[in-house]
């Protein structure tokens, strides 16, 4: 049996019995499995053979019935959101292994009152730590926390993103018309920038690419540790809303049908293999799907 094999049959066996070992990483004190929100805005840590992982609020906020309206069912939205709001985030999530520490999305950044760097040392991560930074898209929140004062945040990481996206972003792209950071992004980190396709392999095998084009054209979704975690992005933007019902695309999405497509096959991906998800947007860092029979999707 390999590697991957027994760390996948430890995150089943683990979730099974709703335990997960924890630890920070390498020299770091072991948080309470009990206290999700433990270190104030940093999810505990789950541990599956040698990979750590971590949820990083950005920053809080809340998500409006109105980003909804008219994409699916606007009488069923009215039930389900009867307050006219959904609690929401801005993440980043990290993967910490023997050899690779790993940022997937980076915020906003200071000019958008972001506190990434503020939660890494929390976890006692220096920015000059990170070697690669995984993009899920190049949306200004979750690429902002690349640049300070038009400088490199994380000086020694490659960016990775999609071949698709990057050419969406480029001058005569779809998305050309507000590349304006992403110009910066690229300045700043010129000869530190690494495009892929479909399925490739980033970071010696630890991450596993899935284009999930809809929300934007190269939006990508990437497995963690061969189905420990998949960090989905802007897949949904309301968990309490689309994990149920994911009809329900936000008018963020370019392409909704698309990104509801997605949206769909990739939750079914994830509830198949057991594994956690982790959304750019959502409230609770790391969401098991078994709990939930997908009776919508």
């Amino acid at each position: 049996m390999n590697h991957r094999t027994t760390t996948t049959i430890l995150l089943c066996t683990v979730l099974s019995i709703l335990s997960v070992s924890c630890s920070c990483g390498n020299n770091r004190e072991p948080i309470n499995p009990g206290e999700p929100m433990s270190l104030d805005g940093v999810s505990i840590t789950y541990t599956v053979g040698d990979i750590d992982l971590y949820g990083l609020t950005d920053k809080s906020h809340e998500m409006s019935i109105d980003r909804f309206r008219g994409s699916y069912n606007d009488s069923l939205l009215s039930i389900l959101m009867p307050d006219g709001a959904l609690p929401a985030a801005i993440n980043a999530f990290l993967a910490i292994d023997s050899a690779h520490t790993v940022l997937f999305d980076a915020g906003l950044g200071a000019a958008g009152n972001g506190t990434l760097t503020e939660k890494l040392s929390k976890v006692s991560v220096a920015p000059e730590d990170i070697d690669a930074v995984c993009l899920t898209h190049l949306h200004s929140d979750h690429i902002g926390g690349l640049l300070y004062d038009g400088q490199p945040v994380f000086p020694n990481a490659t960016l990775y993103l999609s071949q698709q996206e990057y050419d969406a972003w480029s001058d005569r792209g779809v998305c050309a018309a507000r590349n304006t950071l992403w110009k910066e992004v690229l300045k700043a980190y010129a000869d530190h920038i690494v495009t892929f396709e479909d399925s490739a392999l980033l970071c010696d095998g630890l991450v596993t690419v899935h284009l999930t084009p809809g929300h934007t054209p190269g939006h990508t979704v990437y497995e963690v540790g061969n189905g420990i975690c998949y960090i989905v992005g802007d897949l949904l933007h309301a968990q309490d809303l689309q994990l149920d019902y994911p009809n329900f695309s936000a008018d963020y999405d370019m392409y909704p049908a698309q990104a509801t497509a997605a949206r769909q096959s990739t939750l079914n991906l994830i509830r198949e293999r057991g594994s956690l998800m982790a959304g750019a947007h959502c409230y609770d860092h790391f969401i098991s799907l078994g709990d939930r029979d997908g009776t919508h999707l």
